[in-house]
Formats: C-alpha cells, structure tokens, sequence
C-alpha cells in the first residue's frame, strides 16, 4: 500500500509550520526510509516530521508552498519503493 499525500498543506501554531494529511498509516518501514530521505541536503530545510501515530507530518515551509509539497510527493514516492 503506497502512501500518499491526501490533503493539505493546513497551516499549524507556529509560524511558517504546516500540516499534511497522508493516505495512510506510514508503516515503521516507511518511517526510516521517508526520515532518512527527509536529511537529505535538499529536504533538511523543509524540517519534515512524521507525527507520532497520527497519518500526517509537518514542514516548515521556504517560502514556496507549492514547490515544497513537490519536494515531500517526491520523497513519499521514494519511501514508497
């Protein structure tokens, strides 16, 4: 089962922070490979989390919302392989 991102992005609290809903309930599996993809040089400013056991995670956008939910449908389809 791939997982996706299904809405968003919704602004959080904190300033520049939003929230994206994911298809799915990432496995553990999915989790090291998307947080491990996420420290890449490209990613790491994004600040990407994956919360707890909720199917969302947080980034910390550059600015640039569209091209940074590029950037995280680009790394979901990554962890998915």
């Amino acid at each position: 089962m791939a997982v996706r991102r299904y809405s968003g992005p919704t602004r959080t609290s904190l300033a520049g922070e939003y929230r994206v809903w994911l298809s799915d309930q990432p496995s553990d599996d999915f989790r090291r490979r998307f947080l491990k993809l996420a420290q890449t040089n490209e990613a790491r400013p994004l600040r990407l989390s994956l919360e707890g056991n909720a199917a969302t995670l947080t980034f910390v956008s550059s600015g640039d919302v569209k091209a940074d939910l590029q950037m995280i449908d680009l790394l979901l389809e990554e962890a998915n392989r």
